[in-house]
């Protein structure tokens, strides 16, 4: 009997300490998103043999990609329960993987030793990009951390490092980044993002194949004006700098070089919602020349009614370790017009003409007309579950010319769940130099759609065939399966 009240009281402590342990509190998780492709492709290619002979080469290819987006890492302390969703994705992870491989006889009896051509891969795993970020650190500082991209009106680089964004205010801000460059001869790494002009398959010992392997630093600032998208005007101005190890150094040689080096402007600004502008010029401080200038201006003539006008500038530049900066063929200019008319709800028709200039070389007779212009127009036609355009072109002057037709055609066979779409295209053309051998036709038909499988999952089917001068038939086929998920 004396027992029972102590026994009472350890029931009643575990009981509280039980509702305690149970009781609702807030959940910590973070929020992701999966983007899941496979692409299956079948396709054959010609091939031409050093001796003259050729022979059809089958590509059997499988890519499978993953994108992964990770956001809302950040601990609860560091914003308030009433913040809004923006506010509170300070602390992100963005990543894309990409895996390629052929089984067809693509790959069946390529070089190997040292005529091996190391672009040609069986299998190739790549990040094309994966970094932590943070937006507003101390309320100030965006930073990114790890492979990534940068890309405008006039550049476009990969590396692996990092990049910080102060905002001085709420306008103005300075940016500073550094890291290595993304080389294919890295491992997980693409060559798309490479400088032009240089070959890790080289044969040659005298072009050094072993300077492809030698890391390239790269640093730059930049100022950004108007970064936050309020303002109408947005600016960026900034500086890069590439260099590498001189591999297999010779005695007077720099135990350094600059394999690249540029200034590159961007600018946009519009004025309400009827005038557009964009600018970009890049001047290339290895090579002292600008090599690329663009101009755009896109206004709203009348209620239904826009117009364009363009000029470009470009002249072929490359990694300052290659030898086609010697022999590269000679800038262009570009001037563009453009006027679109909105008929009736969905029907637009549209045109565009170009006239365009080739410099010369100084190895070439300046005396050639050097001119070439041409244009296109067409109509589309668009309701909520069809669309149909019609467009034709012709492309002549310095170089050749080349005129065609293109139609297609999409339509909702079952609303949200299957499309089927079709496409039509043929052209012909003619070279200037080769005008007898150089010049044929092509004619194309695709089909495919798009099956909606269930939330998130689609598959995309497209089969294509080509038929013209040099191809009695060119089949191919293109699958892709795609998943999304989000939480």
């Amino acid at each position: 009997m004396p027992r029972r009240p102590a026994a009472r009281t350890v029931e009643a402590a575990i009981l509280g300490l039980a509702l305690c342990v149970a009781a609702p509190r807030a959940a910590r998780a973070y929020d992701f998103s999966i983007d899941v492709a496979t692409i299956g492709q079948g396709y054959q290619v010609r091939g031409f043999a050093p001796t003259g002979g050729s022979e059809l080469l089958t590509r059997r290819r499988l890519t499978q990609t993953l994108n992964l987006s990770v956001f809302d890492l950040e601990p609860d302390r560091w914003h308030g329960e009433d913040a809004d969703r923006a506010a509170r994705n300070v602390v992100y992870f963005d990543a894309s993987l990409r895996f390629d491989t052929d089984f067809g006889g693509y790959m069946t009896g390529r070089p190997t030793g040292a005529e091996e051509i190391r672009e040609l891969q069986q299998s190739q795993v790549d990040i094309l990009w994966a970094y932590v970020g943070a937006r507003r650190l101390g309320g100030r500082v965006d930073l990114q951390l790890g492979r990534q991209l940068h890309f405008d009106l006039v550049d476009f680089y990969a590396f692996d490092g990092a990049d910080a964004l102060v905002h001085a205010s709420r306008l103005v801000a300075v940016e500073a980044f550094g890291g290595t460059e993304v080389r294919g001869e890295l491992p997980l790494s693409a060559p798309l993002y490479e400088l032009d002009g240089t070959s890790a398959g080289s044969r040659d010992p005298a072009t050094r194949p072993g300077q492809n392997l030698m890391l390239r630093p790269l640093a730059g600032a930049a100022v950004v004006v108007g970064g936050d998208g309020g303002s109408p005007l947005q600016a960026r101005l900034a500086y890069r700098r590439m260099w590498a190890a001189t591999a297999d150094q010779l005695p007077g040689e720099p135990d350094t070089g600059v394999d690249d080096e540029k200034l590159a402007l961007s600018a946009s600004a519009a004025w309400a919602r009827r005038v557009f502008v964009t600018v970009g010029a890049r001047y290339n401080l290895l090579l002292a020349t600008f090599d690329d200038e663009q101009v755009a201006l896109r206004a709203k003539a009348a209620a239904h009614q826009w117009v364009g006008v363009e000029m470009a500038y470009l002249a072929p530049t490359f990694d300052g370790d290659s030898i086609w900066n010697v022999f590269a063929s000679g800038a262009y200019r570009d001037l563009r017009g453009s006027y679109e008319l909105e008929l009736a709800e969905g029907l637009r028709l549209y045109a565009r003409g170009f006239a365009r200039h080739y410099d010369a070389v100084s190895s070439e007779a300046t005396d050639v007309a050097r001119w070439a212009g041409g244009g296109s127009a067409g109509v589309a036609w668009r309701r909520p579950r069809a669309v149909l355009r019609v467009d034709g072109y012709f492309d002549g002057g310095f170089g050749g010319r080349k005129t065609g037709a293109d139609v297609s055609a999409r339509v909702t066979a079952r609303p949200r769940a299957v499309e089927l779409e079709g496409r039509l295209t043929g052209y012909e053309w003619r070279s200037d130099q080769q005008s007898a051998t150089d010049a044929g036709f092509v004619f194309g038909a695709q089909a495919g759609g798009r099956w909606r499988l269930g939330e998130g999952l689609r598959l995309h089917l497209l089969v294509e065939d080509n038929l013209g001068t040099f191809y009695a038939s060119q089949y191919r086929g293109l699958a892709v399966i795609e998943l999304d998920a989000s939480l």
